[in-house]
C-alpha cells in the first residue's frame, strides 16, 4: 500500500498528525501495536486516567469547605472498584471515538510494529504489511524508567503503567520521584485515605528548572499540610519483600514499611529496534531523535515528534510537533519547535503551571528583568471558590516589556496559563496585558493585575 505519510504510533502526537494530515489533503496511514493502546500513553496510561483520579481527590477536598456554604456533609464511602470503573470507562469512551472517528474520514489504522526498511518503506511486524510513504512521521513514546536495585515487578515495586492494574487503594504507599508524577500520585493517594511518603533526590519536589523554586515550595509545604511526609535529598537504599509488603531503607537512615513502592523516575524514549540507525536517523546517547527546528530528522522526508524528540515528555507538545512535521511536508515554514512556549502543567494538591522563562532563567540569559506578582489570596472569585491560595507572576524584559514567562499556582493554573502561552508567542508585552479587559469577578484579573505590577509600578502583596 502507498501513502503520502505513514506515522508509527497512534498516541497523541501521530493521531493529532495524522487528523491534521488528513485536513491538508494528505493520503494517510496510522501504525499502532495494537488495539487497545490507540491513544498512546497519555490516553491509556498516563494523563487522562490520572487526571479522572486526580478529581476525585479534589473532590474529597471539597468536602473540607462545604460548612462554610451552608452545607452539612453526613460522610462518604470510598469505593476503589467504582473509582476505577468510572475512570476506564473514560479511557476506553475516548479509544473508541478515536477509532471510529478514524474509519469516518478513511484514516486506516494498521495494527503492529512498524520497522523502517529503507526510508520509504516501512514493515509492520504482525500484520505482515508493507507500506510506501512519501514521508514517515515517527510517534512511537516512550517507557516507564527504573533506577538502580528499584526494576518493577507488578507487585512490590510498580511503575507508572503497572500502577493502574492495582486492586484496592493502599494502605502506605512509598513514592520515589517527585516530579509532576509523584506529586500528583502523592495528592491522589493521600486525598483517598492512603499514608503516603514521598522521597525525591533533589531538595524539593518539581525539580525542573522550568519550575520556579517558589511554585515548588509553595506546593511542598501545602501536600505537608494535607500529611504527606516529604522526604527530600533522600533515596532508597534497599528494600526487601516483607508479609506486609515491602521494608525499605532510606538514605536518611529511616525504615519505612509500604504495601508498594511507586517509581516516578521519569520515562525513556521508544527508540530501539525501528530500523533507524540503518536507514541514517540519528539519535544522541540518550535515546532520542535528533530534530531541526521542522522537526524533521537526519533524513529528509523522516521526522519525528513526541517523547522521542526531548526529555519534555507532554502530550500537548508531541501534539503541537506533530502538526509542525506535516506543515513542513507540505512546504511551511510558519510552525517552529520551541520549547519555551510549551506549557508545562502539574495538576496536584494545587495545579502548578509554567511557561517562558523563570525569573533566573532570564538572569542567566542577560535580562533585566522585572517582575509582577498578584496573590489569589484577595482575588474575589477565588474567595467565593474557597480556593484562593497561590499566586500568578509574570516576568518580563525590563527595557521592552516583553513577556519572558508567566508562572501560576492555584486553582485553574493549567487553563488560565494559555491567556500567556500565545502571547509570549506572539511577543507580546505587558503593556498589552495591562490594558485589556477582564470579566469580573474572575480568576483571570490576577493576570492583567500582575502585567500592571510591571508597567505601571508595583501597588499590590509583593514589591520588587
Amino acid at each position: 500500500m502507498e501513502f503520502d505519510l505513514v506515522i508509527l504510533g497512534a498516541g497523541s502526537g501521530g493521531y493529532e498528525a495524522a487528523l491534521y494530515a488528513v485536513r491538508r489533503g494528505m493520503k494517510t496511514a496510522l501504525v499502532e501495536l495494537n488495539p487497545a493502546s490507540v491513544g498512546g500513553n497519555c490516553l491509556n496510561k498516563g494523563c487522562i486516567p490520572s487526571k479522572y483520579m486526580r478529581y476525585g481527590a479534589f473532590l474529597v477536598d471539597r468536602f473540607k469547605v462545604m460548612p462554610r456554604y451552608g452545607i452539612t456533609p453526613q460522610g462518604y464511602v470510598l469505593n476503589y472498584q467504582r473509582l476505577r470503573e468510572g475512570r476506564d470507562d473514560v479511557v476506553i469512551t475516548i479509544r473508541e471515538n478515536f477509532k471510529k472517528f478514524a474509519q469516518h474520514i478513511k484514516l486506516p489504522i494498521i495494527y503492529g510494529r512498524g520497522v523502517l526498511r529503507d526510508r520509504n518503506t516501512i514493515y509492520v511486524e504482525g500484520a505482515n504489511e508493507t507500506l510506501k510513504a512519501k514521508y514517515v512521521l515517527l510517534a512511537t513514546g516512550s517507557h516507564p524508567a527504573a533506577v538502580g536495585d528499584l526494576q518493577p515487578d507488578g507487585k512490590h515495586v510498580l511503575d507508572t503503567d503497572q500502577i493502574w492494574e492495582i486492586e484496592d487503594f493502599p494502605k502506605r504507599v512509598l513514592i520515589v520521584g517527585g516530579g509532576a508524577v509523584g506529586v500528583e500520585f502523592a495528592y491522589i493517594f493521600k486525598s483517598y485515605g492512603s499514608d503516603v511518603i514521598l522521597v525525591e533526590l533533589k531538595d524539593r519536589v518539581l525539580p525542573s528548572d522550568d519550575i520556579p523554586e517558589d511554585s515548588a515550595r509553595f506546593l511542598g509545604r501545602k501536600l505537608k499540610k494535607l500529611g504527606v511526609d516529604i522526604r527530600t535529598k533522600t533515596s532508597v537504599e534497599s528494600w526487601e519483600s516483607v508479609p506486609e509488603g515491602v521494608k525499605v531503607s532510606l538514605t536518611d537512615g529511616t525504615e519505612v514499611i509500604a504495601d508498594f513502592i511507586l517509581l516516578a523516575v521519569g520515562r525513556r524514549p521508544n527508540t530501539d529496534n525501528l530500523g533507524l540507525k540503518e536507514v541514517g536517523v540519528e539519535v544522541n546517547d540518550k535515546g532520542f531523535v535528533k530534530v531541526n527546528d521542522f522537526a524533521q530528522t537526519s533524513v529528509e522526508n523522516i521526522y519525528a515528534c513526541g517523547d522521542i524528540t526531548s526529555p519534555l515528555m507532554l502530550a500537548h507538545k508531541a501534539m503541537y510537533e506533530g502538526k509542525i512535521a506535516v506543515n513542513h511536508m507540505l512546504g511551511g515554514q510558519d510552525l517552529k519547535r520551541n520549547e519555551r512556549i510549551i506549557p508545562k502543567i502539574i495538576y496536584s494538591a494545587v495545579e502548578v503551571a509554567s511557561v517562558g522563562l523563570t525569573e533566573d532563567q532570564a538572569e542567566d540569559l542577560d535580562y533585566e528583568v522585572s517582575v509582577g506578582t498578584t496573590s489569589f489570596t484577595t482575588n474575589p472569585k477565588a474567595m467565593d471558590d474557597g480556593e484562593n491560595e497561590g499566586f500568578v507572576r509574570i516576568v518580563a524584559d525590563e527595557d521592552t516589556g516583553e513577556v519572558l514567562g508567566c508562572h501560576i499556582i492555584g486553582p485553574y493554573a493549567g487553563e488560565l496559563i494559555h491567556q500567556v502561552v500565545h502571547l509570549i508567542r506572539d511577543g507580546k508585552d505587558v503593556e498589552f496585558l495591562s490594558k485589556n479587559m477582564y470579566s469580573h469577578p474572575s480568576l483571570s484579573e490576577a493576570i492583567g493585575q500582575s502585567a500592571s505590577e510591571i508597567y505601571y509600578g508595583p501597588i499590590t502583596w509583593v514589591k520588587r
